[in-house]
């Protein structure tokens, strides 16, 4: 995942006059937003799933509240799986 250094270098590109748009998701974006729903979730998860995020999201759909839920349930779920198949390992 870029960190801020990545798109402050991008945006250098653009005259300062220049109009855009620019949405910005953080961690604790994702970490608020999962206490809000009764979920935890740690700064290195908030960064998996960023990363995921940015990686699969749908560009023709875009990233919103509703985004960042469904891909916190897939990771956190995932997590759970990843955890059981640990058991059974033991």
């Amino acid at each position: 995942m870029p960190a801020v250094s990545h798109y402050i270098a991008k945006l250098q590109h653009y005259r300062p006059e220049e109009h855009i748009v620019v949405a910005i998701w953080c961690e604790e974006d994702i970490i608020n937003r999962a206490k809000e729903r009764g979920k935890e979730v740690t700064i290195g998860q908030a960064r998996d799933i960023l990363d995921l995020l940015d990686q699969k999201q749908d560009p023709l759909i875009g990233i919103s509240w509703d985004t960042l839920d469904t891909f916190t349930d897939y990771y956190l779920e995932g997590q759970k799986y990843l955890e059981k198949q640990l058991e059974y390992t033991k």
